[in-house]
């Protein structure tokens, strides 16, 4: 009767700990499975960021300031023979500003000469990029991009939800002295709805397991020209990262 007495307080023993340690184990495979998916998903939100970052560093005009040397129109001037033509000059240089593309690459620049041609090429005072009207264009293709290659564990038909916020404010002219101009930042947001820690639930009802939430930084850069070196340069990509 003792041994048998013994035998059943070991069973009755055991139960609570295998009842412990499955729990402990079925607590594991649900943080294992959800923060997996989760992992996943935050990768996906960066490249989605990267991605609607880049589009609206894209959404960009280069301008350029130029003076322009207009040379010599042709005239008719006095000769013996009673007129020959000639070529007088225009006048002194101008000030045009104006689009890089229809300018520089299309030799825009070649309508303020006058008949006879400039007197050389254009000198470039200044150069520099602007966003479509007013930055609003970037950030319609951040947003635009953002919504193709957000991660489908964020999506709203899996429980999730994800969206973005567009710093062009160092687009503006008034940041042209920041080491940042011209950039683009993107800040991306996203939680994924868990499959099984919800019923960690059990240990601490006031928990709030149902959600991992995750945020990204990503920053667009445009080349831009400087007039002082004469080499092309961007801004530093390191902005995420202070």
């Amino acid at each position: 009767m003792v041994i048998k007495k013994i035998l059943k307080d070991q069973k009755g023993g055991i139960l609570p700990i295998t009842a412990g340690v499955i729990f402990i184990f079925l607590a594991l495979v649900a943080i294992v499975v959800d923060f997996g998916r989760y992992t996943a998903a935050k990768e996906k939100l960066q490249t989605a960021g990267d991605a609607a970052a880049l589009a609206a560093a894209k959404s960009v005009d280069r301008y350029v300031k130029l003076e322009i040397d207009p040379g010599s129109s042709r005239e008719c001037c006095d000769c013996k023979k009673g007129c020959c033509p000639c070529c007088v000059d225009c006048g002194d240089p101008i000030i045009v500003v104006g689009k890089e593309a229809d300018l520089i690459d299309n030799e825009g620049w070649r309508r303020y000469c006058c008949s006879c041609g400039c007197n050389g090429d254009p000198e470039i005072l200044d150069r520099w990029v602007d966003y479509k009207n007013g930055g609003d264009d970037a950030v319609i293709a951040a947003n635009t991009v953002f919504e193709i290659n957000k991660p489908a564990e964020m999506d709203a038909q899996t429980g999730g939800s994800s969206n973005i916020s567009v710093d062009t404010s160092y687009l503006s002219q008034n940041r042209r002295n920041s080491r940042f101009y011209p950039s683009v930042f993107v800040q991306a947001h996203g939680k994924v709805r868990t499959l099984l820690m919800d019923f960690l639930k059990l240990i601490n009802p006031n928990a709030n397991f149902e959600y991992l939430n995750a945020s990204t930084c990503s920053q667009g850069r445009t080349y831009y020209h400087d007039v002082n070196n004469g080499k092309w340069q961007r801004p530093p990509d390191n902005y995420c990262e202070e």
